[in-house]
């Protein structure tokens, strides 16, 4: 967790940190609760923050 916390803690920008107690990395692929919670966070904040502007058609 403390590579997770580092990292997060250098990243600028718009940024959040999931920390799901029990879970483990390889879990967010396998395990289908973890990777519910994970989508479940990743998904509105990808949304908010990448989602692209519509181009200039002018």
């Amino acid at each position: 967790l403390w590579m997770s916390t580092d990292l997060h803690g250098r990243a600028r920008g718009p940024k959040r940190l999931l920390v799901v107690e029990g879970g483990t990395h390889m879990d967010f692929y396998v395990v289908p609760e973890y990777v519910d919670r994970a989508v479940a966070a990743a998904v509105p904040f990808f949304t908010e923050h990448l989602a692209a502007e519509p181009a200039d058609q002018g």
